[in-house]
């Protein structure tokens, strides 16, 4: 039997173990600080790419084996700030079971008012509630939780070793990028669904039909897709779009890379018509 539940996910994990790979090299092998976090830079080309395989991973787990799926998530959190077990907590059962009332959403891009966030400050604001967000939503599913605090101080224990060994290289190579994956990965969010109705699952997310940008981001363009059905493997989430996209108003099929800034365009285009 293969240790893999979709053989799709090959080329992920291969991307995965590669930014690790590199991550080891830059740790040990770079003479100085600076250096490191030139190659980091460079390195967050490819590593953003682990922020979607994060998330589909935690929707659809890669492999047969339990173990398997939570030592892959402990080096996933080395690349994208999110923990074992975090993102099913946060993002599967609080941005999912509540995206349609964004006040009640871990990731929710309204103020108490009702008036919708900028930008900056959603990413900001709801970066650093990330980690509360789980604990509030980990009250309500206690044996959950207690196996996400487990395995969050050992996905730790492999930091503490770096940074016993070297706490400055272990903030360059490491600490600060996963700080700036979960800023991507709530950026990508807001890009997702700021501005969007809620009063269905067709209205509420953003759309991006381009073959690079699914490529990159396995298929998170097909974004009203995978709400429909976030236990559907990402692999079949183009034939989903194809089914459903007739339903989803075109002002939500947004064909460009910069999905995060739709939500900006879109408030200055109604505040100019108006």
């Amino acid at each position: 039997m293969s240790i893999f539940r979709y053989r799709a996910d090959i080329p992920a994990v291969l991307l995965v173990l590669s930014v690790l790979a590199a991550q080891l090299v830059i740790f040990f092998a770079v003479d100085s600080h600076a250096s490191a976090l030139g190659w980091v830079v460079l390195l967050s080309v490819v590593q953003v790419s682990a922020g979607a395989i994060c998330h589909n991973h935690h929707h659809v787990h890669t492999f047969n084996k339990r173990w398997l799926n939570r030592l892959y998530e402990c080096v996933l959190y080395l690349q994208t700030g999110t923990s074992p077990l975090s993102w099913t907590l946060h993002h599967n059962i609080g941005h999912h079971g509540h995206y349609l009332t964004p006040e009640d959403d871990p990731s929710g891009w309204r103020h108490a008012d009702g008036r919708p966030m900028g930008r900056l400050y959603y990413v900001l604001y709801n970066t650093a509630r990330v980690y509360p967000e789980i604990r509030r939503i980990g009250q309500g599913h206690p044996e959950l939780y207690r196996r996400f605090k487990r395995l969050f101080v050992l996905a730790n224990l492999g930091l503490l070793v770096l940074a016993l060994i070297d706490p400055v290289r272990t903030l360059v190579v490491f600490v600060l990028p996963m700080m700036g994956q979960l800023l991507v990965l709530l950026d990508n969010t807001y890009g997702q669904h700021a501005g969007a109705g809620t009063q269905d699952h067709y209205h509420a997310s953003r759309n991006v039909e381009l073959r690079l940008y699914n490529l990159t981001s396995w298929n998170l363009g097909y974004h009203t897709a995978h709400h429909l059905h976030p236990g559907v493997h990402w692999s079949r989430l183009p034939e989903l779009h194809r089914r459903i996209r007739h339903r989803i108003p075109e002002a939500l099929i947004v064909n460009t890379w910069l999905l995060q800034w739709q939500p900006a365009r879109e408030a200055r285009e109604a505040n100019e018509s108006s």
